[in-house]
């Protein structure tokens, strides 16, 4: 072999298995674009328009700050996806103009005062989101985790059967098929309204409806190793751990007997794992701060959605772990010197 050949071979040794952040946005994108699709093909316009907008208003933003950067204009495939989760956290009535300028407003915010951009240790799209409850709380439903009236129905699916969930068509033959063939073996029954909670809650906030499309988009970004693990299955595990130990002891006062499925599939508790912890830029960097965060957003989620169907509580939950963020990349920095000690 020549010099010049062994040149050409030794110039890039290590082979790259993760896709390019492009790529990875891009596939982010195409996720999200699903459960839009969806949206739309329901019929629910004045929600496409919240998430339309709320890109918009990210993009926007993206570009005045680069303008102000004095940096030659160029497109953000990370901005249109803090737009996008922006827009699917909005109520469908709220309405698409205060939505663009909510969304810019909060990326600002984040950007500028949080750290800056690319290090903002402030999530966007949970300050955006907590920022709306706050200013117009009228337009999101109602909080039904409330123990006056959990007493009253006996528990939190209880609570969503009599009033805000819409069964859908299909549901009775498949949680009749789940019982009969599945689980009647091990001794658990599935009741009716479950399957409705999976693949359409009928909420009026766009990212608590589709579980169903949401788990499906989770595997995807899992198996093409986009998104990490860590963070949302500790904050998951956590959460309903907490909810199935105690959510139940204020209504009837026992122990061990939440309703973990209810929790899970109200309040946007996946959309917000798969999608909203990973952002790159407000989420750790290492395994113990990933595993940190997801403890500390699991235990806030469950002080303050408790057994589930919060409009924006866990929203709330992430933006109370992100004050501890910059505490957690100290904490790293000392395991990351300390590991690197035990090799000088």
């Amino acid at each position: 072999m020549n010099t010049e050949s062994a040149n050409r071979l030794g110039s890039s040794p290590f082979i790259y298995t993760r896709f390019t952040s492009k790529k990875a946005n891009f596939i982010i994108i195409s996720l999200l674009l699903i459960q839009f699709g969806v949206l739309i093909a329901m019929g629910d316009f004045f929600a496409g328009l919240n998430i339309l907008f709320a890109a918009a208003g990210s993009c926007a933003v993206e570009y005045f700050m680069q303008y102000l950067n004095l940096q030659k204009f160029k497109f953000s495939s990370e901005a249109v996806i803090t737009g996008l989760l922006i827009g699917f956290f909005m109520p469908s009535e709220i309405g698409f103009i205060f939505t663009f300028f909510l969304s810019a407003i909060s990326i600002f915010i984040s950007k500028t005062l949080f750290g800056g951009t690319g290090s903002n240790w402030v999530n966007p799209a949970a300050l955006a989101v907590c920022i709306a409850y706050i200013s117009r709380p009228s337009v999101f439903p109602p909080v039904l985790s409330q123990i006056a009236l959990l007493k009253e129905k006996g528990g939190m699916f209880a609570v969503l059967d009599s009033g805000t969930l819409s069964r859908v068509k299909a549901d009775f033959a498949i949680t009749s098929t789940l019982n009969s063939i599945l689980l009647h073996g091990v001794g658990v029954t599935l009741p009716e309204g479950y399957i409705s909670l999976f693949l359409n809650s009928s909420s009026p906030i766009p990212a608590f409806r589709y579980n169903l499309i949401t788990l499906i988009s989770s595997i995807v970004l899992f198996s093409l190793r986009i998104t990490d693990y860590i963070l949302p299955f500790i904050f998951i595990a956590v959460y309903a751990f907490l909810v199935w130990i105690f959510a139940q002891v204020p209504v009837t006062g026992i122990y061990f007997s939440g309703d973990i499925l209810s929790a899970i599939l109200t309040s946007g508790v996946l959309f917000t794992a798969f999608f909203v912890l990973s952002e790159s830029s407000s989420a750790p960097k290492t395994k113990y701060g990933k595993a940190f965060s997801g403890f500390l957003t699991g235990v806030s989620a469950f002080f303050i959605c408790g057994a589930g169907s919060s409009p924006s509580g866990i929203l709330f939950a992430v933006l109370i772990t992100n004050i501890f963020t910059p505490l957690i990349e100290k904490m790293e920095v000392k395991i990351q010197t300390l590991k690197r000690k035990r090799y000088e």
